[in-house]
């Protein structure tokens, strides 16, 4: 299995935290943030891609020893044109991470032996239980099948999730004519089961407060007077 972690955007709602680097290589309490993702994920993968756009040559010696897959025009299309590219030089099944999301060992576990159980040709992705409309969401029919995605009401896309080796190249050829959307609409155009992820073994960080939050829910503390802004 191959990790693709999608960090190829500004994240600009981080201010001063990305202003030269992309979001997954902001610091988080002395490690940055793609160095944790690596912690968790590097003991299930064989390998790891890292898809970079913005700012990519200032973090290109920060990915120890993942291949890189360079968007150089990011800022014209959203983050399904970066798993897109991915996919295009993988032949694997792909454990897909959101650039700005890290899990716990716990939840990996789950998701991997969910995917494991699933039948043959069948994806899946996490999402944190409980309908909220805050944030993006997965929305399924009554045996745990996506059906939908996007800013409606649901559980909420935990930003992470696998692709089965026989749907990469579909996958592929799917997005490339949704470039301009959020990756995750490949889930409902596919046949793919969603897991239930503790939201205690979560963390997404969108805006400086998150970065508070999540320093305070995992073992972390404050570097700099920058990372407490809110």
């Amino acid at each position: 299995m191959r990790a693709v972690i999608l960090a190829a955007g500004e994240g600009s709602r981080m201010g001063v935290h990305t202003e030269d680097r992309p979001k997954a290589f902001m610091d988080l309490g002395g490690r940055t943030l793609y160095a944790r993702q690596r912690a968790v994920l590097d003991e299930y993968v064989d390998d790891v891609t890292v898809v970079l756009g913005y700012a990519a040559d200032n973090v290109r010696d920060e990915v120890g020893g993942a291949d890189v897959v360079v968007v150089e025009d990011w800022d014209d299309y959203d983050n399904a044109e970066s798993l897109r590219r991915a996919l295009q030089v993988v032949d694997d099944d792909v454990l897909v991470l959101n650039g700005d999301v890290i899990v716990t060992e716990q939840a990996l576990e789950e998701l991997l032996g969910a995917f494991a159980r699933a039948p043959d040709g069948r994806n899946v992705v996490g999402c944190i239980r409980g309908d909220q409309e805050e944030s993006t969401a997965i929305r399924c029919d009554e045996e745990g099948v996506v059906t939908d995605y996007g800013m409606i009401r649901g559980p909420q896309h935990a930003g992470v999730g696998v692709v089965d080796r026989s749907t990469v190249g579909p996958a592929a050829s799917y997005l490339a004519g949704h470039r301009e959307e959020w990756y995750p609409v490949v889930y409902p155009a596919f046949a793919t089961d969603a897991v239930a992820i503790p939201r205690a073994h979560h963390v997404e960080i969108n805006r400086p407060r998150d970065k508070v939050r999540a320093m305070r829910k995992l073992p972390m503390v404050a570097t700099s007077e920058a990372d407490v802004e809110i």
